[in-house]
């Protein structure tokens, strides 16, 4: 594959390298992008001329030819040639994960390998001497404001020492007014160290650098001769501050309950380095097992460690003494503490992967609830902070109906695909608050909300973000509201439960009744502009009737995926949602995806293409293409181009975004898995596949695997299109094996 800006990141620690190879750095630090700098990373070979040919990560040395790379779930291969030796370089960085395995997953640290191997030609290049039996590889940085220093007296080492600031760093004219002054500096510790013997320490003639070099076979490709390297950091020093404004409490990273200094860092890695890397590997080869390949598994990959590099987990040392775990996810290059709306999408990353980290955030969500007087009712905040601050709400505005919704269908997903009846039990009061709220946003009885509208979609046109009686919002709303009540039935409130069913079922014929419009569902029922202020500036908009009302939109059914996942029926009916659907697919499709609206085709947000992807496979529509999402993230991420994984086209600039991680969703809509833990009768759960069986595939049932014992449950589909599931765990039924009961569970509806 072409170079491109590429992240490699930690699970909650904030160790990240983004490799610029476009700018000839690597922008580093180990508390992750937006406070890091510009590290000069000098890695290559000495050709036996004495020239030294390195990848395009440095100003200093001579590029190695046809620099490419190659990357997995939880790695990145760099490749480039010496012409005139016949040589192949490759560099290979590794960050291992395993699900649910804390000690290997926030451990600050990566595994390196660099191999050189012989190869018969380079296009039509003639060569200046005979290939070498050995060569010197080499590894040297230099970073501004950083002690540098080489060592080959026992282990041979690199060791990096600097101050990093708690204030993001931009590069771009983002709002950073409303960080405060106060974020301070933390003690950084680094080491890079060589786990074979036999280096000689080299300095770095331009930049100031240090490093390491060290002689090696030139061997055969797969022959195992490897110069393996560990690069690790340490941060001490608290990191957060989360809590009330007037007294927060510190927080530092989560990995000092198990490491105090980076020696401790570097000996657990040393130590586990064969079992971690079997294990991440193994993992790499399940998820690869899917029949996900080119653009779907670039942007899987690409998003995981954008997802990765926005994590913190850290430990909240209380005024009490107590501590406590808390977990979060920066938005990207809005820096916001674990968005809601934004979780809501990532949120199908923990219900494949790890639901306690989707649980911490449930959890934390409460401690920023509003009470709302006029309704007797309360909505949650928008985040939980800002930069190095969880200290409240940092977006400028509310978006109450939208965040109380996502807050619902995100905790009944959970309860019902984990089958933990504990939250809904704890939380039946605020989660009744939340439905109540949501009932009186209604203010006419039309089964529209027309308070608390303003919404996430913050660079769309006014009917999308903030009119009144958005049919996107309608939807989510009653999806929440039946939510609220299954919830509520498990807490043993039945009463509660059913006023909130009935209005649900009043508002959806009110909605299929006003909203639809032949092949299509409005954006929004009423077109008036009168009385509509814009979120933002508080202004009325400058004309009477809203433009774009009646267009398609890409958003009717977002609140109908989760619900879907843990088996209930789709609320709209199957018919139309699946014409709005496609219909909406064709009017808003532009270059890399489709817009909001048949309006503005071009305000393109990847994850909420990606979310209606979802949404489309569970209705039985068919797979839609992924290239040009991909074509939107190698636009963004070379030449002068680098920002990561970006959620949003020209119009807007969601930049090393966490969002995109929704395209694990393949994985549980590929198979079209549904998982209710909580189903009524005796066998207390209710699994089913449907996969589509035109072709010969494997599914990885993530959400149903045992990670601790490496049992994972798989979905095959062979040859003549028979469905089984090798390693079943659960009971599954496989769709249609059991007509009648599947016939009650879709409510009437087999897709």
């Amino acid at each position: 594959m072409q170079l491109m800006t590429w992240n490699m990141s930690r699970l909650g620690s904030r160790f990240s390298l983004l490799f610029e190879p476009y700018r000839r750095r690597v922008m580093h630090s180990a508390m992750g992008r937006f406070l890091d700098q510009p590290l000069d990373l000098m890695v290559g070979l000495v050709e036996p001329d004495g020239t030294r040919r390195v990848l395009p990560f440095t100003t200093e040395g001579v590029d190695l030819v046809n620099c490419e790379q190659f990357e997995r779930f939880n790695s990145i291969t760099y490749r480039g040639y010496s012409e005139k030796y016949r040589l192949r370089f490759e560099f290979n960085l590794h960050s291992v994960f395993y699900p649910q395995d804390e000690l290997l997953c926030v451990m600050p640290a990566f595994y390196l390998e660099m191999r050189v191997n012989p190869v018969d030609r380079v296009r039509w290049t003639e060569p200046i001497g005979e290939t070498p039996d050995k060569v010197k590889l080499f590894i040297a940085v230099s970073r501004p404001n950083t002690e540098v220093e080489a060592h080959t007296n026992g282990d041979s080492r690199i060791e990096l020492n600097y101050r990093n600031s708690l204030k993001p760093l931009t590069d771009h004219a983002h709002a950073t007014h409303r960080l405060g002054m106060q974020e301070g500096e933390v003690q950084v510790h680094e080491r890079i160290v060589s786990l074979t013997p036999g280096c000689e320490a080299i300095g770095v003639s331009e930049a100031g650098g240090a490093g390491l070099q060290r002689e090696i076979d030139v061997s055969a490709s797969g022959s195992g001769i490897k110069w393996r390297l560990i690069w690790g950091a340490h941060v001490a020093d608290p990191v957060l501050k989360i809590g009330k404004p007037d007294a927060p409490s510190d927080a530092t990273f989560r990995y000092l309950a198990h490491w105090s200094n980076v020696d401790e860092v570097i000996e657990e890695a040393r130590r586990t380095r064969d079992d971690h890397l079997a294990h991440s590997r193994r993992f790499e080869k399940l998820m690869e097992q899917a029949p996900i390949r080119g653009a779907k598994q670039h942007l899987l990959n690409q998003s995981f460690q954008a997802f990765l590099g926005n994590t913190w987990w850290c430990d909240v040392h209380e005024g009490d003494g107590g501590t406590r775990q808390w977990f979060s996810v920066w938005e990207g290059s809005c820096f916001f503490h674990s968005t809601i709306d934004v979780e809501y999408n990532a949120c199908l990353w923990y219900l494949c992967l790890w639901p306690r980290l989707l649980e911490m955030q449930l959890h934390q969500w409460t401690d920023h609830e509003n009470a709302h007087p006029r309704s007797g009712g309360a909505f949650l905040s928008h985040d939980m902070g800002d930069g190095p601050f969880a200290t409240g709400q940092a977006y400028p505005h509310a978006m109450p109906v939208e965040e109380n919704c996502n807050y619902l269908l995100m905790l009944q997903a959970f309860s019902h695909l984990t089958g933990n009846r504990a939250l809904a039990n704890r939380y039946a009061d605020l989660i009744d608050r939340l439905a109540i709220y949501l009932q009186w946003t209604d203010r006419d009885g039309s089964g529209f909300p027309s308070e608390g509208v303003a919404n996430t979609i913050d660079d769309a046109s006014p009917a999308v973000q903030f009119s009144n009686k958005q049919t996107y919002l309608a939807v989510k709303r009653i999806a929440a509201l039946r939510a609220a009540a299954t919830l509520l039935r498990i807490a043993g409130r039945a009463d509660r439960a059913s006023e909130f069913e009935h209005r649900a079922e009043d508002d959806l014929r009110k909605i299929e009744h006003h909203a639809w419009l032949g092949d299509h569902y409005a954006v929004c029922i009423d077109k008036s502009a009168v009385g509509v202020l814009d979120a933002r500036t508080g202004k009325p908009l400058p004309y009477e009737d809203l433009p774009g009302w009646d267009a398609y939109s890409i958003y009717t059914g977002n609140g109908e995926l989760l619900p879907m996942l843990i088996g209930q029926p789709p609320l709209l009916d199957r018919p139309r949602l699946r014409t709005d659907l496609l219909n909406a697919y064709r009017e808003c499709l532009s270059r890399y995806g489709c817009g909001h609206t048949s309006d503005e085709p071009e305000n393109v947000w990847i994850s909420q293409n990606l979310w209606r992807d979802h949404l489309a496979r569970y209705l039985g529509m068919p797979t839609v293409p992924s290239q040009n999402y991909w074509d939107m993230q190698v636009m963004s991420n070379t030449g002068a181009q680098s920002l990561g994984f970006v959620d949003t086209y020209i119009n807007n600039y969601l930049c090393f975004y966490p969002r995109g991680i929704a395209a694990i969703g393949w994985y549980l809509a590929g198979p079209r898995l549904e998982i209710d833990r909580l189903a009524p009768g005796a066998a207390g759960a209710y699994i089913t596949v449907d996969p589509d069986r035109s072709t010969p595939q494997r599914w990885p049932l993530l959400p149903l695997a045992d990670w601790k014992a490496g049992k994972i449950p798989i979905c095959v589909v062979d040859p003549d299109g028979q469905v089984t599931i090798e390693c079943k765990i659960d009971p599954v039924i496989i769709h249609s094996d059991n007509p009648e009961e599947d016939l009650v569970k879709s409510g009437g509806l087999i897709g």
